[in-house]
């Protein structure tokens, strides 16, 4: 059915749309008829303009004070009568029961990990070594071979190879302590690592000097020195305390 055919039909259905009655699939129909057919159109603006005018018509009014004041309350401007104003969001969690809860849960953990963190250095400082003597040990060459370090609190000799010496299998190094006027005291086998860390019954801090020999496994038989060539010898220079 056309509604070009039937205008009374036709102005019904733009009086009704123009008004905002006209809901539904009937208002998509009559807004598609209206995009193709211009009486559709020319009905539908008819009514939009006497409607228009019915608003200069009528006096100006102002929302009672109270309908004003619900609206400002529903939508959180202005709060309700009677109820108390509304608190910072500072002021709301220091209040909150659950931010002191996790408050000191927060600072208990950073005290136990602060310990633990503590126990950690203290440990660190106690593992770690304390030269009290070194020396630099000299090849025939007077080149660098070896670092040897002392730490007296913990009665430790600690040897870095830096030669190149080549030694057979039935070759190790042997540390030597000599002390002036006495024959050289052993401070331990050195093997074939190039470092190794000794406890040592003697203190090498109280000798002058080091030196090291290249001896059969187990370490020179001789019990009064070496029994192989001695390689690399130094002076030992105590820290100062």
């Amino acid at each position: 059915m056309r509604l070009t055919g039937h205008p009374d039909l036709l102005d019904h259905l733009a009086a009704q749309y123009a008004l905002g009655v006209l809901r539904g699939g009937a208002r998509r129909r009559l807004e598609q008829l209206a995009r193709e057919e211009a009486a559709v159109r020319t009905a539908i603006g008819h009514w939009q303009a006497r409607l228009a005018g019915l608003a200069e018509l009528q006096p100006a009014a102002e929302p009672v004070e109270a309908v004003w004041c619900g609206i400002e309350q529903r939508l959180g401007w202005k709060p309700a009568p009677g109820a108390k104003p509304a608190q910072p969001w500072w002021q709301r969690l220091w209040e909150a029961p659950t931010f002191w809860r996790v408050s000191t849960a927060a600072l208990a953990m950073v005290t136990v990990l602060a310990i633990g963190v503590s126990r950690i250095l203290v440990n660190q400082l106690e593992l770690t070594p304390q030269v009290s003597a070194v020396a630099i040990l000299n090849d025939a060459q007077a080149q660098p071979a070896a670092l040897v370090t002392w730490d007296a609190r913990a009665g430790m000799v600690t040897v870095r190879r830096l030669d190149h010496l080549e030694l057979t299998d039935k070759q190790v190094l042997q540390l030597w302590a000599l002390p002036e006027g006495g024959k050289p005291q052993s401070l331990g086998v050195i093997g074939q690592r190039h470092e190794v860390r000794m406890a040592v019954k003697a203190a090498p801090g109280s000798v002058p000097a080091l030196a090291i020999s290249i001896e059969p496994p187990g370490g020179s038989p001789n019990p009064d020195g070496p029994s192989g060539p001695v390689v690399f010898q130094g002076r030992l220079v105590n820290q100062p305390v």
